[in-house]
């Protein structure tokens, strides 16, 4: 156990770096909008580009395991919604915006350092699928759901379309569907151009980290404990059981998918949940404690779920 949470302790470390940096003022208050505006529009679509031009399409889009992935995550999104009516009376769409963020792990910004840190670069393939289909796949289902549930909601055409406008225009997304087209039409990017977008893409994981440390610092607890402890439970612990009962007891899938599907959803909300919360002006409170809340268990939870992976291979 120990050994498995010093593996994963270097990506916490720069993430801490990045909030200890803001909070003591070493790093000046804008370092977390530059970070974040530098890593989410230039170097991580960048980084999912070159993962999707390099990409086995025939290992990464694993249906099983993909179906273990989102089982798990779409059953996080209508039992935080189902809760947040029933328990603390929440109004339809500030449940939804509760949804969202149990139902969306960090999957890019913490996922991939600690699959790759704990398993090595020859197991990313298996994520780099599930990643593909997480934004807008669950972005789709969020926005469908909130649309249908407010009073104000526009009629469903509407909805879906400005749903699928959202995706498409995602700098996530454009990564994701320009590294696939290149890759399917065999075209071959020149080694200076492919030098170039190494270096950026290198740049963006621990760029990403900083950035989410530094932006840490602007919220608090406040009053909804309670909910952020819900959301982390199901973020950290519901979802990757499903994805683990589903991959591994019932499915019976190769390990390298029983990790990815399982490490993958064992990461907490990011930042998509309080931007989702944020665009619709829905239970922002919620979000931002439920950041920090879920973060920080986080480090011993992604432990424990390498621990039992890491049991259970060796038992195989």
């Amino acid at each position: 156990m120990t050994q498995i949470f010093l593996t994963i302790l270097p990506v916490f470390l720069v993430l801490g770096t990045g909030y200890l940096g803001a909070r003591t003022g070493y790093l000046n208050a804008g370092v977390a909008d530059a970070l974040n505006n530098f890593t989410v529009k230039l170097a991580v679509p960048t980084l999912l580009m070159r993962a999707m031009y390099r990409l086995d399409f025939g290992q990464a889009f694993h249906i099983p395991m993909l179906v273990a992935f989102y089982c798990g995550a779409l059953a996080s999104f209508v039992v935080a919604i189902l809760a947040a009516r029933i328990i603390w009376k929440r109004r339809p769409g500030e449940a939804v915006a509760i949804g969202f963020c149990a139902m969306f792990s960090n999957t890019v910004l913490l996922g991939l350092p600690i699959m790759e840190r704990a398993f090595g670069a020859d197991s990313m393939a298996p994520a780099f699928g599930i990643v593909a289909l997480h934004a807008p796949c669950l972005y789709t289902i969020g926005m469908l759901t909130m649309e249908l549930s407010r009073r104000d909601g526009r009629p469903l055409g509407e909805a879906l379309k400005a749903a699928m406008k959202s995706i498409l225009t995602n700098a996530f997304m454009i990564g994701v569907l320009l590294g696939t087209a290149l890759n399917l039409a065999s075209v071959p990017i020149a080694e200076p151009l492919m030098a170039a977008i190494d270096m950026i893409a290198t740049a963006a994981i621990p760029a990403a980290l900083v950035g989410i440390g530094a932006a840490l610092t602007r919220y608090s607890l406040r009053s909804e404990i309670s909910e952020s402890l819900m959301i982390s439970a199901l973020s950290l612990l519901i979802h990757p059981a499903i994805a683990f009962l589903l991959a591994y007891e019932l499915l019976h899938l190769p390990m390298e998918y029983v990790r990815a599907a399982v490490v993958i959803a064992a990461m907490p909300p990011g930042m998509n949940g309080y931007i989702f919360a944020a665009m619709y002006d829905r239970a922002m409170g919620v979000a931002a404690s439920s950041l920090i809340v879920a973060n920080l268990l986080s480090v011993f939870t992604i432990t424990a779920w390498l621990a039992l992976l890491a049991r259970v291979a060796g038992a195989s």
